[in-house]
């Protein structure tokens, strides 16, 4: 803990000497028969050593960045600093009475006579203290000083309390003039008050006077005190057996013999908190931490002339009465002391074990009820004056090895302090506390502001008047208002849930019947957005002309009668305004028109506050026929509003509703035609207080909503909203995606925590560079356009193509974060902050204190099965936890545990999906919380999402549970002791050990080939005495489903009929036989559990590896889980993993440990190998993403390790190719040695690397790019060939048909295909050939493409559609078949929650609105994803995608002649060009943005541009610059040609023209390609025809596009007239631009000639 020296003391001794520790000497040596409450008189002499910069060191602490570092730095620094100053005082002779805060009080107890040799002995002790720890620098920049007041004479000792707890309190005037005294020093200086100068050896001390006080200010001392420490200290406790007291023990307590009655006496003035840790032999070092708390102080000021012992009643009585108070309201007493002439208390609530969520609710009326007391039943107090703070605070074990206590420091602590002292009377309280009290507005009173000492801007300060300030009726505004310009996020689902129910409604009302759901409950934890949710449907329904009654409940609320009942009442009948009863009167008179209905008036007279003349009826009625009379008449009420106005009735903390209310609320549901929405918390429906909630749970009519987290590319944009910035960078997302864990309060407290630690920037948006030609194509000023999304409520339907405008350009300010006001209207991003260290950042504390909350509430053995179960991570296997749980937990007691467990929300089933919408009946038990989804024995083969009962008869059937909140497992993780965790997990790596590799089913053990053989196969052994646990085999991964596909799949042969009158047409038979038989022999492959396996298995094996210390093992597990995670398409994930290994090596490359668990004094080198693979693995990752340049950098980064550089020299480069192929050529007549297991790894490491490396290379096209590319494929040929694996051999081979192909070199092309199809087929039947087959069809199928043989690129596309299936393989779905396989990527986007692949199929979606006449989503959709997709870091890196989007818009809004958004989006698309890959990806936007290019040249034309020419000019560069890069890419090549023709008509060339569309029609009917033929001869009629048009009918086809539910049943020829026309530009306009010479190139002449 930091103490300097005696550490050894406690340790030897008994557990009453560490009791005793937390006692002061006044207490230990009293006297144990006297009765309580007594006081003993004495004398003495008090130092009070005050530090200054304590609260200032807390706050730099809590401020740390870095996880576990604060609180421990923090109390190493006080308690070296403590520690020495107590040192000095206990080698005096002193006895340290209390430790408050930052000061310390001793004490030394002697007789009136010694009094004057003792001050000296004291001053000389206090200059030891200030000339030792007068000034101390700290690492974190704070300064520690001292100062210290010095007093002696009378006292007393005051002991009071009960049997439970005892305190005691020293009294007496020297108490106050030490204070006093203390008060009057600066830093560094010692002040003897008057009585202490009156009463010492004046010729002994130097002193300065004071101007105007009696009390001195000490310089020096001239000789040594005579006063005898030793004599001192061995007549002290003399009546009380000690062991061993020798001269180096500094306090006699400390060595203290067992004594059971002391013992006793002791423990009751201790908190439980701390006898706890004392109990179980834990250190107290683990008391010690920053925590969220919310901190009391009460001062009593006496009316004066009171003697000691009534003082001594006085207190007494206090202290029973406050301590009852605080007890019940889950806090503790924790210190009384004398303060300012008047006795203080102070009370800590949150402490551990007592965390509560409402603690400031509980502190407040804790503190009002102890201001109550005091008032009414102490008649000889003056005044009592509480105050109340809530926040950040260091809490704590402080002082020295034998003299310590238990005590809270910070900032809010000196709030509280002043706080009660400057606001005497009353209970103040700070604005967190309020806040975070949730307790109504008018229950507080705004206080005027006051200067207060050491306090700098306290914010808002309220009086707390609990319920006595005033009385109101309907006063319960919801606390979340919709914010205009910030949308509800990730919520689309729930809207759209209440939307449709809204609209049943409205027609159930119309219709006159009540069929229909009339309640809808969002159930969701703290912090996942119920309220906004609510506050959403609040304005969607007004913005629908519906009447909304709308209020927000508190915790008081539920123990008020009719409270809900009261306030709903008021706002239907419009009196929530109303000031005084007389208006309510009025008001009410005039909404009840009713004659019979008035004469019962008098019924409202309570629940509403009037005064109606009471009826004749009514005052004859008893108590209860008036209350039943009363209720008929609400309900009667109620349902006459209903029926007179729809209106919809939405409550937020629904849970607080009180009895009354909701059983009313029940029967208005089932007689009025009401619609209800609410908000509850997770199980009120099983441990709610009343049974009428139940019921309206488990209405027929009733819709429970359970809200998710949101997913990861939502909790992006939410960081956006929440910063107010237009992108965040990756680590960022990754880091809020990891531990926001999908809650949007998370991720608001993790950005406050990383800005306020400047782990995060705001910088405001650097211009982006536009395309040059951007002025000269839209020459007219354009405005940005700000539009609402198309989806949103209030957009009329009529405006679908032409309302939508670019996303919103003008920032939004920050609605979370104030600190980023300044930057309103600014376009900002935001940056990683430098030296930023995610890893390392802690919980922040207002999400810690959530948790706490929830542990403390739990049963201790409960506690301790999460606290083992926070060891094994998110998910937990049962069969796990049993193996790690201490032996003595037996499977009763763990069942009634679990049990438990269930039904707190702390644990769920791991196999329950992630949302559900129900419809509960009284009978149906679907929403039990032991509601269990995992496959038990008898369900195999069982898909059905089916549930059953995690216990049944006593047994535990539930095979994987998780933690419901991610938060309580990261919090319950740090209670377990250093240690203890390195112990469990150590258990939990050597039970995972043997399932930790690929599922059996895929044919390979690690994800990284040949990983152990690399690193040697030691290196990752657990010793074998470890390896004595049950193998648990699949039972890891029951109940978790796999991933699958729609039901309705294309089958094989559906686009033609396949008859084999070719070749190729021999093995596309041989391949479906090859399949289905594979399909029906080899059913397993199905099964594929490596998601399951890196969920369960890998991923808690970096923990526990991690946990354990173990820098090897860690690392290789790391490698292993981004590479499955890669391998399944969760790129987020792998590059989390893979992050976390660089910060291993960059802090072993800096001879800092691996991480904080590794031990500092192993030495570990990473291999070549494994840093290869981090660079080999990041440059896939960004390869997938699009970040081609970034990746291409890490493949050769890769490769240097691998000792297989590629030269970036062209000279080196030529000559390194020619060596390279007179390599191929020896391996053709020699074959290669076997390479061993650890080459062959690096051989393939090397394969993958270099087929990355030539795909690239062809992007680029450059002569440079080309021979690097060849380069990369002889190499890879190579290396595979030196492996001597067939299957790498082939694998090289299918690559270098794909180079060819791009190359051009269409006859080595076709030699290879006709080579590979017959290995293929004679490949065995095993996974890993399948595997192989599977990747020679999809390169197959990329090869027929690109050549133009559409017919076989489809037919081979799909058998390798089929073949994924069955290799559990993706990435294949943008190569499947037109609409239904377009729904499979839909379906498959949404259950992987893949971006990018949501992506894909949005831009799919915009080639069917483009080209095809129909729409297979609408516009308004695709156009709310683009805008979306621009805060989401994974689609916004993916260049190739994000190609296709901005050039679909671009072009949409070109066709419809809608310039200012074409602009946006085309500039968009200009970005993006730059950066894009010239691959396959890419080629599809490549081709709109160059039809974009012709319409902005007939735009030019049209417009009489000056720069027509120019234009002309670039336009023609384009089509240069595409054929130049995608020339082997001959799919694209009748649209190019199609597109080439039309810039020569609108250039005047029509005979050219002419030629290239006959041209382009040729290459159709050669590839088959249907549509683009029929789109040439439409334009062509359109150009050449008879009726030549000059005018575009798009607008009107694109409101009349039909969906594919009515394209699907139409002749194809019909889609024509909804298909766009490339129509010319007129007579009119050539002869407006006759000058104008626009010459053809001289390529395309050529054309015309031949």
């Amino acid at each position: 803990m930091g103490w300097i020296k005696g550490e050894g003391e406690i340790e030897d001794s008994y557990k009453i000497s560490k009791i005793a520790a937390h006692v002061p000497d006044l207490v230990v040596y009293s006297t144990l028969t006297n009765d309580i409450p007594y006081a003993e008189n004495f004398h003495g002499v008090l130092l009070f050593a005050d530090v200054s910069g304590f609260t200032n060191l807390t706050e730099k602490f809590s401020l740390s960045s870095k996880k576990g570092y604060g609180a421990d730095e923090l109390t190493r620094t006080l308690n070296s600093y403590i520690g020495e100053i107590v040192s000095h005082i206990l080698d005096a002779g002193g006895d340290i009475l209390n430790y408050a805060g930052d000061a310390i009080l001793a004490l030394w107890t002697v007789e009136r006579v010694q009094l004057s040799e003792v001050i000296s002995l004291v001053v000389k002790c206090s200059l030891n203290i200030q000339d030792q720890c007068g000034v101390r620098e700290t690492e974190v920049g704070c300064q520690l000083k001292v100062k210290i007041g010095i007093s002696a004479g009378k006292l007393s000792k005051v002991i009071v309390g009960d049997e439970i707890s005892q305190y005691f309190v020293v009294i007496g005037r020297a108490v106050d003039e030490v204070r006093l005294a203390e008060g009057l020093a600066v830093a560094s200086t010692i002040i003897l008050s008057p009585n202490a100068w009156e009463l010492c050896e004046r010729d002994n001390i130097a002193i300065d006077p004071i101007e105007n006080e009696r009390a001195v200010k000490v310089r020096y001392i001239k000789r040594e005190p005579s006063f005898s420490v030793e004599k001192y200290q061995d007549s002290i406790g003399t009546s009380v057996e000690h062991d061993k007291v020798t001269r180096e023990c500094v306090r006699r307590a400390s060595r203290l013999m067992p004594n059971a009655e002391l013992e006793k006496t002791l423990r009751k003035y201790i908190m439980k908190t701390v006898l706890q840790k004392i109990d179980d032999d834990q250190p107290l070092e683990y008391l010690s931490e920053m925590r969220p708390a919310t901190i009391v102080f009460v001062n009593m000021q006496f009316k004066g002339g009171e003697s000691d012992q009534e003082q001594c009643m006085t207190i007494h009585q206090a202290a029973i009465g406050i301590g009852q108070q605080i007890v019940k309201h889950h806090g503790r007493v924790n210190k009384v002391f004398m303060f300012d002439k008047g006795c203080t208390f102070l009370c800590l609530f949150g402490l551990p074990g007592d965390k509560r969520e409402d603690e400031s609710a509980h502190a407040l009326q804790a503190a009002y009820g102890v201001h109550d007391l005091c008032q009414k039943e102490i008649r000889s107090l003056k005044t009592v004056s509480v105050g109340v703070t809530t926040g950040p605070v260091f809490c704590g074990v402080v002082g020295h090895p034998v003299r310590h206590e238990y005590t809270v420091i910070g900032r809010k602590v000196n709030l509280a302090a002043r706080l009660m002292m400057h606001y005497p009377g009353v209970v103040s309280c700070d604005s967190e506390t309020c806040y975070y009290s949730k307790l109504p507005a008018f229950y507080f009173n705004e206080l005027p502001k006051k200067a207060m000492k050491g306090v700098k801007n306290p914010g808002v300060l309220y009086q707390f008047m609990a319920n006595k300030q005033q009385i109101t009726v309907g006063k319960a505004p919801m606390s979340v208002e919709r914010e205009e310009g910030y949308p509800l996020l990730g919520r689309e689902k729930e809207i759209e849930v209440y939307s449709s129910m809204l609209k049943g409604f409205l027609e159930a009302r119309a219709a006159g019947h009540k069929n229909y759901n009339n309640v809808l409950i969002y159930e969701g934890p703290i912090g996942y957005g119920k309220s906004r949710l609510l506050a959403e449907v609040v304005y969607r329904t007004a913005k629908e002309g519906v009447r909304v009654i709308s209020f927000e409940l508190a915790k008081t609320d539920i123990k008020q009668s009719n409270y809900a009942l009261q306030t709903l009442l008021a706002i239907v009948m419009s009196v929530q305004n109303c000031k005084s009863y007389a208006e309510r009167e009025r008001v009410l008179l005039s909404k009840i028109l009713d004659p019979k209905m008035r004469q019962n008036l008098c019924l409202l007279n309570d629940i509403l506050l009037v005064k109606f003349p009471v009826s004749k009826d009514v005052s004859l009625m008893d108590s209860q026929t008036k209350n039943k009379k009363m209720r008929n008449y609400f309900l009667e009420l109620f349902c006459k509003f209903a029926e007179d106005e729809p209106c919809v009735y939405v409550l937020d903390q629904a849970h607080f509703v009180d009895r009354s209310s909701l059983t009313f609320l029940l029967e208005a549901c089932e007689k009025a035609s009401v619609l209800v929405c609410m908000a509850l918390l997770p199980h009120t429906s099983q441990s709610g207080p009343f049974s009428e909630l139940s019921r309206i749970i488990k209405d027929p009519r009733t819709l429970y909503l359970n809200l998710p987290g949101l997913e990861p590319p939502v909790i992006a944009q939410l960081a956006c909203q929440i910063l107010g910035v237009v992108r965040i960078p990756s680590e960022v997302e990754l880091f809020l995606v990891e531990r926001s864990h999908g809650v949007p309060y998370y991720c608001e407290e993790l950005l406050k925590s990383l800005y306020l630690g400047n782990l995060i920037v705001i910088e405001e948006v650097e211009g982006e560079d536009e395309a040059k030609d951007v002025d000269i194509l839209f020459p007219e000023p354009t405005l940005v356009v700000h539009c609402s999304k198309p989806s949103q409520v209030g957009q009329e339907e009529d405006a679908r193509a032409g309302a939508l405008g670019p996303p919103k350009a003008s920032m939004l300010k920050s609605r979370k974060i104030t600190a980023l006001d300044h930057f309103v209207d600014r376009a900002l991003v935001c940056f990683v902050g430098e030296a930023a260290k995610f890893h390392e950042v802690p919980i922040p504390l207002t999400l810690k204190g959530m948790a706490l909350a929830h542990l403390d509430h739990l049963q201790p053995a409960d506690q301790m099965v999460v606290k083992c179960a926070a060891i094994i991570g998110q998910t937990i296997t049962t069969q796990m936890l049993i193996n790690i749980l201490p032996e003595s937990e037996n499977p009763d007691k763990l069942n009634l545990s679990l049990t438990s467990l269930f039904k707190s929300g702390t644990f769920e089933c791991g196999s329950k999906p992630k949302q559900f919408t129900k419809q509960l009946t009284k009978e149906s038990e679907c929403w039990d919380a032991l509601n269990c989804y995992c496959v038990q024995d008898s369900q195999e083969d069982v898909r059905e999402e089916v549930s059953g009962k995690a216990s049944v008869d006593g047994a535990w059937r539930c095979r994987v549970m998780r933690f419901c909140t991610a938060l309580v497992k990261e919090t319950a993780y740090e209670l377990w002791l250093k240690e203890q965790k390195r112990e469990i997990h150590q258990k939990c790596a050597s039970y995972l050990l043997k399932q930790a590799h690929r599922c059996r089913d895929c044919g390979i053990a690690e994800f990284i080939f040949g990983h152990k053989a690399a690193i040697g196969n030691n290196l990752i052994e657990i010793h074998p005495s470890l390896l004595n646990v049950q193998e648990s085999g699949e039972a890891l991964f029951l109940g978790q489903s796999t991933l699958g596909l729609p039901k309705e799949t294309i089958q094989l042969n559906q686009v033609s009929p396949l008859h084999p009158n070719s070749e190729e047409d021999e093995f596309l038979l041989k391949l479906d036989s090859m399949v289905n038989e594979y399909n029906t022999t080899v059913d397993r492959t199905r099964k594929c559990r490596c998601a399951q396996v890196t969920e369960c298995v890998l991923c808690p094996m970096v923990r526990h590896c991690t946990g354990v210390g173990d820098v090897p093992k860690t690392f290789y597990y790391l490698l292993e889980t981004a590479a499955a995670s890669a391998y399944l398409s969760n790129n987020l994930k792998a590059l989390s993993y893979l992050n976390e290994a660089k910060i291993i090596l960059d802090n072993l490359k800096v001879g800092k440990p691996a991480f904080e668990t590794a031990d500092p004094k192993v030495k570990v080198k990473i291999n070549n190998f494994e840093r290869a693979c981090i660079f080999r693995l990041r440059g896939e990752v960004l390869y997938n993403t699009g970040q081609i340049e970034e990746a291409e950098s890490m493949f050769s980064s890769a490769l240097r390790l691998l000792n297989r550089r590629l030269p970036t020299n062209r000279v080196a480069m030529s000559l390194k190719y020619v060596c390279e192929k007179m390599k191929s050529l020896c391996y053709r007549f020699k074959n290669p040695d076997n390479p061993g297991e650890k080459k062959l790894a690096f051989l393939h490491e090397q394969i993958c690397c270099l087929s990355y490396m030539w795909q690239i290379g062809c992007m680029r096209r450059a002569p440079k790019n080309m021979l690097n590319a060849s380069l990369a494929i002889t190499m890879e040929m190579n290396s595979a060939q030196k492996s001597a694996e067939e299957t790498k051999i082939i694998f090289s081979c299918i690559d270098y048909l794909q180079y060819c192909q791009l190359n051009g070199q269409d006859d080595r092309c076709k030699i290879y295909e006709r080579m590979l199809c017959g290995t293929c087929v004679e490949l065995p039947d095993c996974m890993e050939g399948l595997i192989l087959t599977s990747y020679f069809i999809r390169s197959l199928s990329i090869v027929k493409l690109c050549s133009g043989a559409l017919h076989d690129s489809i037919q081979y596309g799909l058998r390798a559609e089929q073949i994924s299936k069955l290799t559990n393989r993706r990435g294949l779905d943008m190569y499947e078949e037109c609409v239904q396989l377009m729904q499979s990527l839909e379906y498959l986007g949404n259950r992987t929650r893949i971006s990018t692949a949501k992506g894909w199929f949005y831009a799919g979606c915009f080639d069917f609105l483009l080209y095809s006449g129909f729409a297979f989503r609408p516009f308004e959709e695709c156009y709310t994803f683009v805008e979306e997709s621009q805060s989401d870091p994974n689609l916004v890196a993916d260049k190739s995608l994000m190609m296709n989007l901005y050039s679909a818009l671009a072009l949409w809004y070109a066709r419809l002649c809608e310039w200012e958004k074409a602009c946006f989006f085309y500039t968009k698309a200009c970005g993006v060009t730059r950066q894009a890959p010239s691959s396959i990806h890419s080629i599809n936007g490549v081709v709109m943005f160059l039809e974009c290019h012709v319409l902005l040249f007939r735009k030019a034309l049209v417009e009489h541009n000056q720069h027509i020419k120019t234009i002309y000019q670039s336009t023609q560069k384009h089509f240069t610059e595409f054929n130049r890069k995608y020339s082997t890419s001959k799919m694209y090549a009748p649209r190019v040609l199609h597109l080439r023709a039309y810039m020569y008509v609108l250039a005047g060339h029509e005979a050219l023209a002419n030629a290239i569309l006959n041209k382009a029609l040729k290459l159709c009917q050669q590839h088959g390609n249907k549509l683009e033929e029929s789109w040439i001869t439409q334009n062509q009629i359109s150009w050449f025809g008879v009726f030549r048009q000059s005018t575009s009918n798009w607008f009107a086809s694109t409101l009349t596009m039909p969906s594919w539910e009515e394209a699907r049943v139409m002749d194809p020829e019909a889609l024509a007239h909804t298909r766009y026309t490339l129509v010319g530009v007129g007579g009119e306009i050539w002869a407006d631009n006759s000058s104008l010479h626009l010459a053809p190139k001289a390529e395309d002449t050529q054309l015309l000639k031949g």
